[in-house]
């Protein structure tokens, strides 16, 4: 693998950038990405990640945003054109990311996974707490000191009560009931990826905690 770098892209660099993305459905995620940041956030203060190669090929893109508290990591969105993927990069990607936050101190992560992205999360160690409001998987978790490549060692060494930390009131808020509401495509999903997601989601083990306090 070549040597790799990341590159901060303003708006109109992602634009560019994403112009040569060839197949459509890349594409409609990119564009998607762009319109979910642009109605979110300030591409001033923050924006999207590109990993690069020694050519300056963008071959990976993340949109991610770290509180002024350094309280969380917030994972959005984070993609690979079809074209470069089954090389690693979003590892690499992510793995640079989480570098990042804990040179700066960053306490905890976030994200909210569909579905179709649970394989890659679930094979770095990602847990999942339950289902926000629109089925989505949610995971809130302590930064692994040493890495991305040691968070499936915390998730399965720690203990609940160490995994939630402080912030039991606002998962359990996030993920409570939502279950109960899915429709009969989203609930037949759901029940499909409880089986392959395994100790990996963790909603009984919050509620029980829960019930401690």
């Amino acid at each position: 693998m070549s040597i790799l770098h990341l590159e901060y892209l303003s708006r109109d660099a992602y634009l560019s950038s994403i112009s040569t993305i060839q197949d459509q459905k890349s594409l409609k995620f990119a564009n998607m990405s762009l319109k979910w940041w642009d109605e979110h956030f300030n591409w001033q203060a923050n924006g999207c990640v590109a990993l690069c190669d020694s050519d300056n090929i963008h071959l990976c893109y993340i949109f991610f945003k770290m509180d002024q508290y350094r309280m969380y990591l917030t994972i959005h969105n984070i993609f690979t054109p079809h074209s470069m993927r089954r090389k690693g990069y979003a590892y690499e990607l992510l793995n640079e990311i989480f570098n990042i936050a804990i040179k700066k101190k960053v306490k905890r992560f976030k994200l909210s996974s569909i579905s179709k992205s649970l394989d890659f999360y679930l094979a770095l160690g990602f847990a999942y707490w339950g289902v926000n409001s629109v089925g989505d998987y949610y995971c809130d978790l302590p930064i692994p000191t040493k890495g991305l490549s040691t968070l499936n060692a915390m998730v399965t060494q720690a203990d609940t009560a160490t995994l939630i930390g402080k912030n039991m009131d606002m998962i359990y808020k996030k993920v409570n009931g939502n279950s109960l509401i899915l429709n009969e495509i989203q609930l037949k999903t759901y029940e499909n990826d409880k089986i392959k997601m395994g100790d990996q989601y963790m909603l009984n083990h919050l509620i029980d905690n829960k019930h401690l306090i």
